[in-house]
């Protein structure tokens, strides 16, 4: 339907219907606004919780290089050894 069209059919409405019409016409822009904001915030909050992630997971691996190399260590053969 072309915006003319309707307009004319809702001035034809009874005055509670054409509110009714237009409550449920805002309802809708709203809901669209906030189910756009939601996924504005959730992509955000993806976008931060992969970075903390991704940092942890370089923190993980700097901790595990550094101690494969401990572990490596001639003092640790030492202990071999003896145990």
């Amino acid at each position: 339907m072309e915006v003319e069209t309707l307009i004319y059919k809702i001035q034809q409405l009874s005055l509670q219907k054409r509110f009714f019409v237009m409550e449920q016409t805002l309802k809708s822009i709203k809901n669209e606004e906030l189910n756009k904001e939601n996924k504005t915030t959730t992509e955000s909050l993806n976008t931060e919780y992969k970075t903390e992630i991704e940092h942890h997971n370089d923190s993980y691996l700097l901790s595990e290089n550094s101690l494969s190399k401990d572990w490596l260590s001639v003092e640790d053969e030492r202990w071999d050894t003896i145990l």
